[in-house]
């Protein structure tokens, strides 16, 4: 684990200045601290960033550096149940269902606007995620045109920016003013592995018709809505075989054809999967006699090539043929040196760093050589040790609710896991009590991780953890 949070204004001060320096001044990091509370106490719950959020973590830029040692944006991928064609309302209670379980240990929750008629359903989501304290992430995908792009949330926000001082209330009974959930909307999701295509000058676009549209939208003279950052996600630095997109060096572009980002990125990241896949792990982590230690030493070595920060600094580089164990290096596959050289080479001053992990597992709807085991605990809870330590500001878990075949965290939750081995490779019924092992396990995994968010990283906003009787009592009540 990471050095701990402390607060210390001049250092704070001092370091905001420093930051325009170059990002290779990391090879020494400090923590940066976030601004010091005003003189004016906020009601219970709320927190101070660019704007004032009912939330555990403030909304605000994290540069690299500032983000070593903390992980403030946790959040599930594909918490929403929808089926196109069917009206999102049908879903209702179970997505309640769901966004009450995830925000026991997120801080962020995800909703998919996929459709403009989905946008009241959408608020009432909204309401719930603001009752829970959660931030808000929405995803409408640029569409290539500027005059049309993020429809679906601009929607949203005209509709809560007319009711920006009016109460509104969805049929659980929650309310908030249309002006408090937007400033509660922490990002939204722009597009997904698309920068081969779009190249820099696309991904350029993406983010400035972003800009106009949404973050610097006037409305009755003011701009609402310039703390919601937009967030575009990439393949791995090594893509399939050594042959990503984007470039961590100008080598990157001139030999390799790859891009640049641009200097308006903002949330940027990588989704980068530490599946166990039957015939590349040595052993199945639902065994329970195989001692714990081993799960994370295999775990451990994945992460020192892909995620694992060097405080030293690390040359990553374009490599070839990913099937020579000779080249299995961290300047090789390392996507958190990697993404922080692109930054440093775009000029990108309000990049900040989120990352995609997985949950779950993979089933054999598509192809008996790709099944996978149940992702053990130990695999999240490197994730986030991993990327806590570096200069990572979010963790997305990649899933939560099914995706074509994949399974994800919900399962663990509702006991509803199947084993899938290379003997059974459809999935066989875990026993009762594997069952039982595994939402035990991955309950206990998420909250130590949010509790290490809430109460340690950020205990100068939320206080001292509650005691465990006062959990219990408050998990009883919900």
């Amino acid at each position: 684990m990471s050095s701990e949070w402390k607060i210390f204004i001049l250092r704070d001060f001092l370091l905001a200045v420093i930051s325009l320096g170059a990002l290779s001044a990391l090879a020494n990091p400090q923590i940066d601290n976030p601004p010091a509370p005003l003189a004016n106490k906020l009601p219970q719950g709320f927190v101070r960033g660019d704007v004032v959020s009912y939330s555990y973590v403030p909304i605000r830029h994290w540069s690299p550096r500032q983000g070593i040692g903390i992980l403030p944006y946790l959040f599930e991928y594909n918490l929403m149940a929808q089926k196109d064609g069917t009206p999102l309302e049908s879903f209702h209670n179970e997505n309640i269902r769901r966004i009450d379980i995830a925000s026991r240990w997120s801080t962020a929750i995800m909703l998919y606007p996929r459709q403009l008629e989905y946008r009241d359903e959408i608020i009432n989501l909204m309401l719930r995620c603001f009752r829970n304290r959660q931030l808000i992430i929405l995803v409408d995908y640029h569409n290539h045109s500027t005059a049309t792009s993020y429809e679906k949330v601009r929607a949203i926000l005209d509709r809560l920016w007319q009711n920006r001082d009016k109460n509104l209330t969805n049929p659980e009974g929650d309310t908030a003013t249309g002006r408090r959930l937007i400033n509660n909307i922490l990002a939204v999701k722009l597009g997904d592995e698309g920068l081969c295509g779009l190249g820099t000058k696309g991904l350029e676009k993406v983010y400035s018709d972003y800009n106009k549209r949404v973050r610097y939208w006037k409305r009755d003279n003011q701009t609402p809505f310039i703390h919601i950052r937009g967030w575009y996600n990439l393949i791995s630095y090594t893509g399939l075989d050594y042959k990503g997109c984007y470039a961590a060096s100008r080598r990157d572009v001139d030999k390799h054809g790859r891009h640049a980002l641009p200097a308006n990125t903002q949330a940027i990241g990588v989704d980068v999967y530490h599946y166990w896949f039957h015939r590349f792990s040595p052993f199945d982590p639902a065994d329970l006699s195989i001692p714990r230690q081993r799960v994370r030493a295999h775990t451990t070595e994945w992460h020192r090539l892909r995620t694992q920060y060097y405080p030293q600094g690390l040359n990553v580089r374009v490599c070839k043929n990913a099937n020579d164990p000779a080249t299995w290096l961290p300047e090789c596959w390392n996507d958190t040196h990697a993404l922080l050289a692109a930054i440093e080479l775009a000029g990108a001053k309000e990049a900040m760093m989120w990352f995609i992990g997985n949950s779950g597992q993979i089933d054999a709807t598509r192809s008996k050589d790709i099944v996978t085991y149940t992702t053990p605990v130990e695999t999240m809870e490197l994730y986030y040790e991993n990327l806590k330590a570096g200069p990572w500001v979010a963790l997305s878990w990649w899933v939560f609710g099914n995706y074509k075949d994949m399974h994800g965290g919900l399962e663990y939750y509702d006991k509803k896991l199947l084993h899938h081995t290379p003997q059974s490779p459809e999935g066989a019924l875990y026993s009762d009590k594997m069952l039982d092992y595994w939402h035990n396990e991955y309950v206990n995994v998420k909250m130590r991780m949010f509790n290490d968010i809430v109460y340690n990283q950020f205990a100068h906003l939320n206080g001292p953890a509650p005691k465990k009787q006062d959990m219990k009592l408050k998990e009883h009540n919900k």
